[in-house]
């Protein structure tokens, strides 16, 4: 059991090396990074990644840079802001009604609970701060992860990329929900990587992992993909 766990930890190291060499991450093409090398503001960041659900990051992007023109993204300005008009500055990133109420409530209960300052859940043990944030309107274990990552904690954010390079990999089962998916990912790398782990699994999957039609072919880590295997 130790052979193989030291076994699969190896290809899992070799994995990352060689996404990391044929891969470059670029912060504009990830909604919450970006924000967050702008800003470095926890409760932007977690408005940024909120917008992003179902959605593409350009257009979480975009919806981010009219809501604060419009509105102004502060904990402060949101709360007392109108619903329509959150409504109207994010509606190019979808699903503008729901998360247009729950940005308002969101920034409400910063408001009351942390004044202001999301930092304070941030500051907790990470499983504490993990089940903390997903209280919070609109966010569930993918959102948390993400804010969390970000801020410098141990965890690893697992979106539809993430889950599918992970199992057709062979990194984690292929019926594995969220949270073995992340545990598996967190147990096969190391806690400083963590943070690249979601970014180069999701750069691979939009460029040559695709859900349909993956490109195989000219894939960098073929050798060591159990999906190819299984489809010749």
């Amino acid at each position: 059991m130790v052979i193989l766990r030291a076994a699969r930890k190896k290809r899992a190291s070799r994995i990352l090396k060689i996404l990391q060499a044929n891969l470059q991450i670029n912060a504009r093409d990830f909604a919450s990074v970006l924000v967050n090398e702008e800003s470095h503001d926890p409760f932007r960041v977690l408005v940024a990644t909120i917008l992003s659900q179902s959605c593409t990051d350009i257009a979480a992007i975009k919806a981010y840079r009219k809501l604060d023109d419009q509105v102004g993204i502060t904990p402060r300005k949101l709360a007392e802001a109108r619903i329509r008009q959150i409504s109207d500055s994010i509606r190019v990133a979808g699903l503008h009604k729901q998360k247009s109420k729950a940005l308002r409530e969101l920034a409400q209960i910063i408001l009351q609970k942390y004044s202001g300052d999301t930092s304070l859940v941030l500051l907790k043990p990470t499983e504490e701060a993990r089940a903390e944030l997903q209280n919070f309107p609109k966010v569930g274990p993918k959102t948390a992860d993400v804010l969390l990552s970000i801020w410098g904690s141990a965890t690893i954010s697992v979106d539809t990329h993430v889950e599918r390079v992970s199992k057709r990999l062979g990194l984690t089962p292929s019926k594995a929900k969220y949270e073995k998916i992340r545990s598996n990912l967190m147990q096969l790398f190391n806690a400083e990587d963590y943070g690249k782990i979601p970014l180069l699994f999701m750069a691979h999957g939009r460029r040559y992992c695709k859900a349909i039609r993956p490109f195989c072919p000219i894939c960098p880590i073929t050798n060591l993909c159990l999906y190819l295997r299984k489809t010749r």
